[in-house]
């Protein structure tokens, strides 16, 4: 008996016979799975007004700024599945919509965007609920690396910029004339 044979005929033996050793169940199906790789697709044209659709028929974001790879949107939710797989947070949105899109990386400490090489935009993104309403939009970084889209949520900070110094814009009768010293 060659070899193939015979070891086609142990496994079919102990499997038939219940005795084959089960070191872990067999994983559940995950029901929103992401796929292994996201295509790569850049808009036709980014005219204001005008929807732009990928080669697989899904949208980009209504909103875009300039021609380079942006997420549709399907890649969009599948980046946030993954998020969502890694974190397991309480009460997170079901789901996500892009809303305008532009390229580069927010910085989450200055609150200014980084232009990076390679695929890296940030996208003003709504988060919805379970019935599809909006429950709130922030910004999110999407970057491609191996072969699939991800997202990174930016909280910048928020507060004012505080001044030095509050000083008065000098209003002079003169203040047009060049060369002219603009506090006198």
């Amino acid at each position: 008996m060659s070899r193939p044979v015979f070891s086609l005929v142990l496994a079919s033996t102990l499997a038939l016979s219940g005795c084959v050793a089960t070191a872990a169940p067999p994983p559940s199906p995950d029901p929103v799975s992401a796929p292994a790789k996201d295509a790569l697709y850049r808009p036709r044209r980014v005219e204001p007004g005008r929807l732009e659709y990928a080669p697989n028929r899904d949208t980009f974001a209504p909103i875009l700024t300039e021609r380079v790879a942006y997420p549709t949107q399907a890649q969009a939710n599948d980046a946030y599945r993954r998020l969502l797989a890694d974190r397991r947070p309480e009460d997170a949105p079901s789901s996500v919509r892009l809303f305008g899109c532009k390229p580069g990386a927010l910085d989450p400490q200055t609150a200014r965007v980084a232009r990076l090489p390679g695929p890296v935009v940030h996208c003003a993104t709504d988060f919805l609920d379970e019935t599809g309403r909006q429950s709130g939009r922030r910004t999110v970084n999407f970057y491609y690396s191996r072969s699939l889209w991800r997202m990174q949520p930016v909280d910048p900070p928020l507060s004012l910029v505080p001044w030095r110094d509050r000083e008065a814009s000098p209003n002079g009768p003169w203040r047009w004339v060049p060369g002219r010293n603009r506090y006198e």
